[in-house]
This record gives structure tokens, C-alpha cells and sequence, in this order.
């Protein structure tokens, strides 16, 4: 049976689309800045929330390893990426699913972090692993607000 999708989910991935597109265009402001154009300070831009959805199919075994690397990631992006939060936890309603919650000070600092050897590495061991669609949301702070 197909899903069913609301007209909400549909906004969302209209959202979506637009913030990919932002970071398209934001990739390209870093290239262009390698490539000798004025530096992009760390706190460029709006403070943004990163929410990922990450379903893995890992043994018993792997989901340890997939946590030690997750803690390992964990540690040196808090100390090397200027991240403001920074965290993964198991959906309690969905074995093998991870969700991370993220906020970083502008996506210039969060697309920084996509590009080190520490990320690059754990997602190469991560990757095989995907056992579903990967679901990230990456909306400024400001859309979001307390009820």
C-alpha cells in the first residue's frame, strides 16, 4: 500500500527543497571562498536546527559499533565545529532509528562540518548501513517556537 501523504507533509518538502537549494547555493559561496574570494566567518546567516531521521539496519554487534562512532563524532564535533547543540538518539517507537538534533550557529558552520575528514569518515562507515529514506530538516531557529 502507498503512503498517504497530507497536504503538510507536501509543505515540507517544499521547505525542504528550499533549504537544499540554500545549501546548494551555500556549498557554492565555499567553493568560490577556497577559491580566493573574501573569508565567511563561522556566524554568518541565521542560527540554524538541523532534525535528521536516520534508520539503520545494523546486528547486534554493528549497533555498538554505530554508537561508539556516533559518541566519537559526537565529542570531536563539539569540540572542533562550532556547534551549538549537538545530539543522536534511538527512536524509542522505531528500533534502528536514530534521530539527531543539531543547531549550529549559521548552515556556513553546519556545511563546515559536512566537509571534515571526522564526519566524512563516520558517514562512509554509516552509508551501507541505511535502511530507509534519510529524513533531514534544516530550518532557521526562528521557524521554530515553544507552545
Amino acid at each position: 500500500m502507498a503512503p498517504v501523504y497530507s497536504s503538510r507533509h507536501h509543505r515540507w518538502l517544499a521547505t525542504l527543497q528550499r533549504h537544499l537549494a540554500a545549501a546548494v547555493a551555500l556549498v557554492l559561496v565555499v567553493l568560490l571562498t577556497c577559491l580566493g574570494g573574501p573569508a565567511l566567518a563561522a556566524t554568518d546567516g541565521p542560527e540554524v536546527r538541523v532534525l535528521g531521521r536516520l534508520p539503520l539496519n545494523l546486528t547486534a554487534t554493528e549497533r555498538q559499533e554505530f554508537e561508539q562512532k556516533t559518541l566519537a563524532l559526537a565529542e570531536i564535533t563539539r569540540a572542533n565545529d562550532h556547534v551549538t547543540s549537538y545530539s543522536c538518539n534511538a527512536d524509542i517507537e522505531h528500533p534502528g532509528v536514530y534521530v539527531f538534533d543539531e543547531i549550529w550557529p549559521s548552515e556556513a558552520t553546519l556545511q563546515a562540518h559536512l566537509e571534515t575528514d571526522h564526519f566524512k569518515a563516520w558517514w562512509q562507515w554509516v552509508q551501507p548501513h541505511l535502511d530507509g529514506n534519510l529524513v533531514i530538516g534544516v530550518s532557521p531557529t526562528d521557524n521554530f517556537h515553544t507552545l
